[in-house]
Order: C-alpha cells, then sequence, then structure tokens
C-alpha cells in the first residue's frame, strides 16, 4: 500500500503521514529489490487531517482491492503495463524507524504539527505506538480526530 516510489518498506501509512508524502497504491512487479520492480498501475489516496495510522490504512486496503480489480483483466491477459520506477528516488523505512518516532521525549522541544502527525500516525488500535515515559512506566498516547461538522 505505497504510491511508489514514496514509502517503500514498512509502515507507509505512518510515513505518509509523517513525512508528507504521497500516499497511494501501487502493483509491480517483483526484483531483488524492496519495492523497486517496475510498476503497472498506481493511485493515490488522500490523506485527509482527520486520519489516524489505523483510518489511512484503511482507505488504502479499499484501494489496493479497488486498484486490482482494474487491473487484473490487463494483467491475466499478459497486456499490464511496465513503468520503469526511478531507483534513487522516494523514501524507504524499516520496520524499526518508527522506534525513532514512538518516543516522546517530554523535554524536547516539537512542533504542533510534528507532534500530531506522530499521534495520528501512530494511532492505530491494537498497536501500541507513540508514548512517553513517567518515571519508569511508559504511557500510550492514541488521537481521535473528527471534522467539526462531524461532531
Amino acid at each position: 500500500p505505497s504510491y511508489l516510489p514514496y514509502n517503500r518498506g514498512q509502515y507507509p501509512n505512518v510515513w505518509s503521514i509523517i513525512d508528507g508524502t504521497p500516499s497511494g497504491v501501487s502493483l509491480h512487479y517483483i526484483d531483488a529489490g524492496i519495492d523497486t520492480g517496475d510498476l503497472i498501475a498506481q493511485q493515490e489516496v488522500l490523506v485527509e487531517p482527520v486520519d489516524t495510522g489505523a483510518t489511512l490504512y484503511a482507505k488504502l486496503e479499499c484501494a489496493c482491492v479497488d486498484l486490482f480489480k482494474r487491473t487484473w483483466p490487463s494483467i491475466k491477459s499478459g497486456q499490464a503495463l511496465r513503468i520503469s520506477q526511478e531507483p534513487s528516488g522516494g523514501t524507504y523505512h524499516r520496520t524499526r524507524d518508527v522506534d525513532d518516532i514512538d518516543h516522546i521525549d517530554l523535554d524536547k522541544d516539537y512542533k504542533a504539527r510534528d507532534l500530531i502527525n506522530i499521534l495520528r500516525a501512530r494511532s492505530f488500535p491494537p498497536y501500541k505506538g507513540a508514548y512517553f515515559e513517567d518515571g519508569e512506566r511508559r504511557i500510550y498516547m492514541r488521537l481521535e480526530l473528527s471534522y467539526e461538522e462531524d461532531l
């Protein structure tokens, strides 16, 4: 569920929110790299200010199914497109990269937007996500977001 070449690797829903990179889904051929194969088709997905890691992932799952349904006839017939990706472009994240953002340091200065984006990107129950420490205890946080007209 990545809009390749952005967010190759793990947790593309998280990094679209954190890095502000394009969000979406891609069908691609498999090669030796991680998410570097030639593209077959893509569909962009809008990241809204009320999206969390969980809501964005759900939108990406739906987009994956939709894109596959639309593209399957060309894949089945052997007529699927083959569009090269720029190997040096885009972004890539490993599983452990979320460790760098999950710990909220209470003595660190954050821009409000950056902190909110961390909290909303890591709000994905049942996963623990972002936390701060109070003594030796971790306190985990999740955001629930809504537009004013939806209240």
